[in-house]
């Protein structure tokens, strides 16, 4: 399946694509909302729900804006790189996850992002009032796989 026909392919069949697909793609995370879809010899994550989809966009976009410093990027518009995005969606749930009382190592898996982020929103009514300031130190100190050391030939 060519790059085209891929994405073509994609947004028939995802159509409210999970904003955290790339932390439940790498295995450390899921979430009751996501939908794991097979598609060539990769995996899309749908939401299925709208609600819990513009929950997690709002936060993550609020997140995005606000760790721009704190990962080194200025004046940056797009999309993050993608170890700076896994860096960013994996540190708030590990953020999340601790300010909820949830212990995390490198090894646990944080099960459910949409019922961590209900559970924080509960406690501080909005998502401006949600402690940021935690969550950022939690994304600056989140470290993701090592890097793969090349074979020699």
């Amino acid at each position: 399946m060519d790059e085209d026909q891929y994405r073509n392919t994609y947004k028939d069949i995802v159509t409210r694509q999970c904003v955290y697909e790339k932390a439940i793609n790498s295995r450390q995370t899921s979430c009751q909302q996501a939908n794991k879809i097979r598609l060539a010899d990769r995996e899309a994550v749908a939401c299925l729900s709208q609600d819990a989809c513009d929950q997690c966009t709002d936060f993550l976009q609020t997140l995005r804006s606000k760790s721009l410093f704190a990962l080194k990027l200025q004046n940056h518009s797009g999309p993050l790189p993608h170890a700076k995005e896994i860096k960013v969606q994996m540190g708030s749930i590990i953020g999340l996850a601790l300010d909820n009382g949830i212990q995390t190592d490198k090894t646990a898996k944080i099960e459910n992002i949409h019922k961590l982020l209900s559970m924080s929103l509960a406690n501080y009514t909005t998502l401006d009032n949600l402690p940021y300031e935690e969550l950022m130190r939690s994304i600056v100190n989140f470290e993701g796989r090592p890097k793969r050391k090349s074979r020699k030939k």
